[in-house]
């Protein structure tokens, strides 16, 4: 009975395929409305007025909007892992925001919507160029260079350091000062065990990362010159021996500290506000932090950029591709946190104190205003100055100076300051350590290119 009736042509069968087809279409329709959700992920910073903003905007779009929307904050080291399994998995969020890690990777792979009529929308001219770079990755498929991340705010490494212990030293502040004139000065005001000059963080975290990179630029070195499988080469040269060696000499002589070997990004930042080192090098969230605590040590702090000044941001937005309805809303969405770039720069970087400062020349050129007019007097220079000649850490690895996911996934597995603890705990050679660091990011760019 069940056959014949499956072979017959008639009104019953009509009936069938006709109720067959209305189940799978209330299907169909069911699973559209279960993937209208919108997850978002929020990478936290170390200041909260950021990370709440930016969950504030969201929940406000959507209630605007009318969307349903999943929020997920994760503080950075989680985020980092968690990203680059959803990405291996497939099974990424809809938008990120705050994002370091993931980015370029997610792009190259193909798994990301570009953002370039978002960069149109809010004023393509009033970005400062370095912005539209940090992301910028050629379409696997066409080879058309597209934007697929939205950089959040500048985040530049500054030198914090005691105005007061350095007036006490008998030095001043030059107009220009370089890592020549940092060294002399920390050395000068060293005095363990109560004070260290040099809070460099050496433990396997993403200060140390950093810090490492900086200063192998400061002494003319480089990090990866091109995509070939001998890009890193440049890693193990004099430039970078010469960095390794004067880290040790710095931790021997106990101007850095000697317990810093274990810290971890925020450790440094709890050694300066407690007053045991004289200066170390970090985004202005220490500063930030000492305001909200009411710190004394914030009336003799200031914070300086030297000769070589690194972005350590990449704090994007990004979007995953998914059905056209999301990847609009993840676009609406970012347009909606930026398209108000007075509330912008009021919240996510004044908020902030210029720990994050504006991606937007328009705001850049009212933070400058400020800073002449005494706002900001904790900055011995324009704090705009360095979006002007900054080099990029993360993804922008110096001199090639384009995003690549082997920059990307060596400093988020902080392969760097892993490898170089062996500087200090077992006395090895710098040209060892050096040679042992560009092989195996040599490895990830014959593997990946």
């Amino acid at each position: 009975m069940m056959r014949r009736t499956y072979r017959r042509r008639g009104s019953k069968n009509k009936i069938c395929v006709a109720f067959l087809v209305f189940v799978l279409m209330s299907m169909t329709i069911g699973s559209v409305g279960a993937q209208e959700k919108l997850t978002v992920w929020i990478a936290t910073t170390f200041v909260d007025a950021q990370n709440d903003w930016l969950r504030a905007e969201t929940e406000a779009w959507a209630k605007e909007r009318n969307v349903d929307v999943d929020v997920s904050i994760f503080p950075k080291e989680i985020y980092a892992d968690k990203i680059m399994a959803a990405i291996e998995a497939g099974k990424p969020p809809d938008v990120v925001l705050q994002g370091a890690t993931g980015v370029v990777h997610a792009a190259e792979l193909g798994m990301l919507v570009p953002l370039d009529d978002v960069v149109d929308r809010l004023g393509r001219e009033d970005f400062y160029p370095a912005v539209l770079t940090y992301a910028a990755i050629s379409d696997p498929e066409t080879g058309q260079k597209r934007i697929y991340g939205i950089p959040l705010f500048f985040e530049f490494r500054t030198c914090e350091v005691r105005a007061d212990l350095l007036k006490k030293a008998g030095i001043s502040i030059p107009e220009e000062p370089d890592y020549d004139w940092f060294i002399k000065a920390v050395r000068a005001v060293s005095n363990p065990p109560h004070v260290y000059g040099w809070g460099l963080t050496l433990g396997k975290c993403y200060d140390a990362n950093d810090n490492i990179l900086t200063l192998i630029y400061a002494h003319g070195g480089g990090y990866i010159s091109n995509r070939g499988p001998h890009g890193a080469d440049i890693f193990n040269t004099e430039p970078t021996w010469k960095a390794f060696s004067l880290m040790k000499e710095l931790y021997r002589e106990k101007v850095i500290p000697p317990d810093s070997i274990g810290w971890t990004d925020y450790d440094n930042n709890l050694a300066f506000m407690e007053g045991r080192i004289a200066s170390t090098i970090n985004g202005p969230s220490i500063y930030y932090k000492m305001v909200e605590e009411n710190n004394p040590l914030a009336k003799v702090t200031k914070e300086i950029y030297l000769d070589v000044v690194c972005d350590t941001g990449l704090k994007s937005a990004f979007i995953f591709k998914s059905i056209p309805q999301k990847e609009a809303r993840g676009k609406d969405l970012i347009y909606y946190i930026l398209k108000d770039k007075e509330g912008y720069r009021t919240n996510m970087c004044e908020k902030s104190q210029l720990y994050g400062t504006p991606i937007f020349k328009s705001q850049g050129a009212i933070i400058s205003q400020e800073w002449r007019e005494g706002k900001w007097s904790m900055f011995a220079v324009d704090p705009m100055l360095a979006a002007r000649k900054a080099k990029a850490v993360w993804s922008m690895a110096y001199p090639l100076s384009e995003p690549t996911s082997v920059a990307e996934r060596v400093e988020g597995s902080l392969l760097i300051p892993e490898k170089t603890a062996a500087l200090f705990i077992k006395d090895a050679d710098p040209k060892e350590v050096a040679a042992e660091i560009a092989k195996e990011i040599n490895k990830l760019l014959a593997e990946t290119y």
